[in-house]
């Protein structure tokens, strides 16, 4: 790489996140940024929309429902019924299936559910504010933006994630002309003809300037995966709510484990910081990063394969050390040689003995990245109708938590590691993106949970070399 990392490129330039209470938030907060709702004239205080939920009012809120029920039901029936839906059913009963079919996860502990986005109209359904009761919630979008831009090299992205993300929404309506019909029919009985598209979608260009930095991380994989997911071959190949679930996995991974390397990174920095120790160049520093999540082998005890302490300490101590990072870079400027400024904060003894003081306290900071790591990254339900397959964290008794991922979720991983739908790969291929993804696990465990989903071929003497097949 030409380009010579700055002090400022040793922050990362993600906006703080906050906890989703459901994946599908994610695939949303794109379709907001694609499409725009006009606003109602008589609108005293921001809205809220949630697909299922009881009507809410606060202070600074107003909480509403989007699932078309009674007169909205039978209105969405004769929208299906026009577009050209043959059926003996009445108007009311086929809007109330409708509207029934496309159900999500169900948020715990509440009534409230949203719909599964299969469509933009579906994605629409529910918002940030409605899927957090919040007047000012995170922008997830922006958040997403920026993961997915750093993960490029040094020219940056041909699009964004949600030009990509509406690219294949576009070709979902194509290839089914029932999504289609349902996608119309909502968008009319919903918003009123108040919805429209976007100009454009930009590219985070805020960002930009990070590309090229930050290769075998997270952000690298989420690039590339989220390319890949978003292609014609795997629109395509996958039907429309598995092509839900493998990209909202794709994107609660880019979310834990980004803002967890992210932390990982700041220890990093405070230890080549307080020990003295600055290697000479950027790439040598990236490498002294540990492994965000470690994944400890199975047939360990619980108590030794609980990540959750681990985690939540890691974040605690990065956002200390970037506090001070960040401002001893507002007192500097951030334009000098990242190498050089870590070097300079080495040999200042007081900054050194400030921030060793600051890694010791014991008290917890960054608890809203703490909660969005553990809560994207946790198994949300483990039994029932709700089941959630894609989840790699899972509590044990009250005080553990551990790596424990389904089969449905390796299915993701390991299917875009081969690249493209009907091809293949082999383990060592899928180690490698996993050990970019932040996890490391032995070698007989990842061709356990392989040969559990299927995918395996071959002996499993064979090492790296077992042949990984994509599971469509």
């Amino acid at each position: 790489m030409d380009r010579v990392a700055e002090a400022q490129h040793l922050l990362l330039p993600f906006n703080r996140p906050e906890y989703f209470s459901v994946p599908e938030a994610l695939l949303s907060s794109l379709a907001w940024r694609a499409y725009e709702i006009a606003s109602e004239a008589d609108v005293r205080k921001p809205v809220g929309l949630m697909y299922k939920a009881d009507a809410k009012e606060t202070q600074y809120l107003s909480l509403r429902p989007t699932k078309p029920g009674g007169a909205a039901a039978e209105s969405l029936g004769y929208e299906l019924k026009r577009r050209a839906l043959n059926t003996a059913a009445s108007d009311l009963l086929l809007g109330e299936a409708v509207a029934s079919s496309v159900m999500g996860i169900r948020i715990e502990k509440t009534g409230n559910q949203p719909a599964s986005p299969m469509t933009p109209a579906l994605a629409l359904m529910q918002d940030p504010r409605g899927v957090l009761v919040k007047k000012g919630p995170p922008d997830f979008g922006a958040i997403i933006e920026s993961l997915f831009t750093v993960g490029h090299g040094p020219d940056g992205p041909a699009a964004s994630a949600t030009q990509l993300w509406l690219r294949a929404a576009d070709q979902r309506l194509t290839l089914d002309p029932l999504l289609d019909v349902i996608d119309a029919s909502m968008m009319s009985t919903v918003f009123d003809g108040r919805c429209s598209r976007r100009a454009s979608s930009p590219i985070s260009e805020e960002s930009v300037d990070w590309c090229g930095f930050y290769p075998e991380t997270p952000y690298e994989w989420f690039a590339k995966s989220w390319v890949a997911l978003t292609s014609k071959e795997w629109v395509e190949v996958l039907p429309a709510r598995v092509w839900v679930d493998w990209a909202t996995t794709v994107l609660r991974l880019a979310m834990g484990l980004g803002f967890l390397w992210e932390y990982a990174w700041y220890e990093a920095l405070g230890t080549a910081i307080i020990q003295n120790s600055v290697p000479d160049t950027f790439e040598e520093l990236r490498a002294t990063v540990r492994a965000p999540l470690p994944w400890q082998s199975s047939r360990s005890s619980v108590s030794v394969r609980d990540v959750g302490s681990t985690i939540k300490w890691r974040i605690s101590r990065g956002e200390r050390i970037r506090k001070s990072l960040k401002e001893r870079l507002n007192e500097l400027g951030g334009h000098q040689d990242a190498m050089d400024f870590l070097r300079d904060a080495a040999a200042s003894e007081d900054f050194r003995r400030s921030l060793a003081a600051e890694v010791a306290e014991k008290k917890e900071a960054g608890k809203l990245v703490w909660e969005t790591v553990k809560y994207g990254l946790q198994v949300r339900e483990s039994s029932g109708p709700y089941t959630d397959y894609y989840g790699i964290l899972k509590t044990r008794g009250r005080r553990y938590l551990v790596i424990d991922p389904g089969t449905e979720w390796i299915a993701v991983v390991a299917s875009l590691t081969c690249g493209k739908p009907r091809s293949q790969c082999n383990v060592g291929e899928v180690l490698r993106d996993l050990t970019i993804l932040g996890m490391r696990p032995e070698l007989g465990d990842l061709v356990s949970l392989l040969e559990r989903a299927g995918m395996a071929r071959g002996s499993a003497d064979a090492d790296h070399a077992v042949i990984v097949e994509s599971a469509f």
